[in-house]
């Protein structure tokens, strides 16, 4: 326990100006007492607190953080956490996302029964593998050659039991195309980075043209 103590009066002050002096002297001597305790320092943060009517007497008073206060800085380092996971992208994934819906509508169309050997596709069904597809095969041009009557599913001629499908050109010839390769441009086109390393894990090989 510290002790402050106050035993001498202060001298007396006399003001000059005044035509009569007065003297300011303190009260007898006083002993003051009060706990000291160091931890309450051991962290400060200042507060103000008014003590004049006039609020021009501030006294800065020193607080520890309080829990609440602990727990929100907590809480701020967590969602800084989260904004970093939520910013990281699975290439993957998205690689997935992007192929795995065009795989299945191009076996849909080829083993589902919609479309018979020599059925030409729906205008629907055609842009989308026109677009989405065939624009992605690494020999499009030289596929398409003169231009494309349209879109149609058969047999292919070296793998009899594999059914494909054919582009009719213009000028009637039948030009088959690996469905499997568009998926691979499309993949090496707009995940360049990733296609390679993709590729090697997903895809077996394939003797398809």
């Amino acid at each position: 326990m510290a002790m402050a103590s106050l035993y001498k009066p202060p001298p007396s002050l006399s003001l000059p100006a005044l035509s009569n002096p007065i003297s300011l002297i303190s009260s007898p001597a006083v002993v003051l007492s009060f706990p000291f305790n160091r931890t309450a320092f051991a962290s400060p943060r200042l507060f103000a607190i008014k003590t004049g009517s006039d609020g021009s007497d501030l006294l800065r008073k020193p607080a520890v953080p309080s829990e609440k206060d602990l727990v929100g800085i907590s809480e701020e380092v967590e969602d800084s956490e989260e904004e970093k996971e939520e910013g990281f992208v699975d290439w993957e994934d998205r690689i997935l996302e992007d192929t795995v819906p065009l795989v299945g509508f191009v076996r849909m169309i080829l083993h589902s029964g919609k479309y018979e050997s020599g059925d030409r596709l729906s205008p629907d069904h055609e842009r989308t593998i026109v677009d989405r597809l065939l624009a992605y095969h690494p020999d499009c041009d030289s596929k398409i050659g003169c231009g494309i009557d349209y879109i149609t599913v058969g047999y292919h001629p070296d793998f009899v039991e594999s059914r494909c499908l054919f582009i009719v050109r213009k000028d009637g010839q039948l030009v088959d195309f690996s469905y499997w390769k568009c998926i691979k441009g499309l993949i090496k086109k707009n995940y360049p980075l990733y296609a390679d390393s993709f590729i090697l894990r997903h895809f077996r090989r394939r003797r398809r043209s």
